[in-house]
């Protein structure tokens, strides 16, 4: 898991080289001219090839005429960027027919839309990535309203923890979600602002289990751990907003998602050892009463080969299936385990005082 992180720190980010292709750049001039209105814009087209492409516009319809379909306008689409659209499907289709190598536009392959949906597949995912998670805060929540009864303030803090992450994982599958539907630049920081308050509250809640902080005589330290987190990921923001850079978010949420796994890691692990009943390992990691301590180990490796997509990314399947919508689809399954590990921990590992 260590090396793949490191490997994806390392990995440059690559180039579109689509975007500078002359034959997309012409299109697009194009398009905007014949559709958009967009003659303004460009002092180099002479009326007479603008009369030349209006001719070539009536005998083959290369693209489409306004106003746009009623599933396109409902995603988000407007003019020039289905122009943009229109053309990265032009270019491709006609590299492909020459067997040349196919590109990224704008940091993304060119897919086909589907109803007007940008990135079918990625979008599906991200939605099956939110219902684990809204199932979870359920959970978590109906935990939470019992303990208030009960009178166990420190598990209420404990539980507040994971309902953090539950709400906060639940706003980042939605934004996620709107990205992949349509690319704007408004969503696009969205889908990562919140990724990084994922990864943020992941660890936040982390470190109030592993270092009990829960606890009364924890408060103070769990306050001073929760204004730093918020401030971390206020000044994260603002650097992103100031200047925007991919490789510095990414190393940003990799090394806190990297203290987070091994924390969890190092969780699991210290809590089966307590559990252990007998002096065979094996006997001990086929017993069901032991062995659910190890789930955060299992689910921390599961979604770090999950993120093995992503060093390996392809040209989309079909022109729809990519290696990031297969990175989305791997953090499902996981995300569906979590929260009844969390309550189960709790339930019978803290309240029993077996793993403290």
């Amino acid at each position: 898991m260590i090396i793949l992180i490191f490997l994806l720190l390392l990995s440059p980010v690559r180039a579109s080289l689509g975007d500078e292709l002359p034959e997309f750049q012409t299109c697009v001039k194009k398009c905007d001219v014949l559709t958009c209105n967009g003659i303004s814009k460009y002092s180099d087209v002479s009326e007479r090839t603008l009369l030349r492409w209006q001719s070539q516009q009536q005998k083959y319809h290369m693209f489409q005429e306004p106003p746009l379909s009623w599933d396109l306008r409902l995603v988000g689409w407007d003019c020039f960027p289905n122009c943009d659209y229109q053309c990265q499907r032009i270019v491709t289709k006609d590299r492909q027919s020459k067997n040349l190598e196919v590109y990224q536009f704008h940091g993304k392959w060119p897919f086909i839309r589907v109803l007007g949906i940008q990135e079918l597949f990625s979008t599906i995912f991200s939605i099956g990535n939110w219902f684990p998670h809204y199932w979870g805060a359920k959970m978590i929540w109906k935990q939470y309203k019992k303990e208030i009864r009960a009178g166990n303030t420190h598990f209420v803090k404990l539980y507040t923890a994971y309902m953090i992450v539950a709400v906060v994982a639940m706003c980042a599958w939605f934004f996620s979600t709107l990205f992949h539907l349509r690319d704007t630049w408004n969503r696009e920081r969205l889908d990562y602002f919140f990724a990084g308050a994922t990864v943020l509250s992941g660890f936040y809640a982390i470190v109030v289990r592993v270092f009990r902080l829960y606890l009364p005589e924890n408060d103070l330290k769990r306050q001073v751990l929760a204004v730093c987190t918020l401030l971390a990921y206020f000044l994260h923001v603002g650097r992103l907003l100031r200047d925007w850079s991919y490789t510095y978010n990414m190393q940003a949420n990799l090394a806190c998602g990297l203290l987070q796994d091994v924390l969890w890691i190092y969780h699991s692990i210290n809590c089966f050892n307590r559990a252990r009943r007998s002096m065979s390992l094996k006997r001990d990691l086929l017993n069901k009463e032991i062995n659910w301590t190890l789930t955060p180990l299992v689910l921390v490796v599961s979604v770090s080969a999950g993120m093995s997509f992503e060093l390996f990314d392809f040209p989309p399947l079909f022109d729809l299936l990519d290696a990031h919508a297969l990175w989305h689809f791997a953090t499902i399954w996981p995300a569906m385990y979590w929260y009844s590990y969390m309550i189960k921990d709790v339930e019978e590992g803290l309240k029993d005082r077996k793993y403290e």
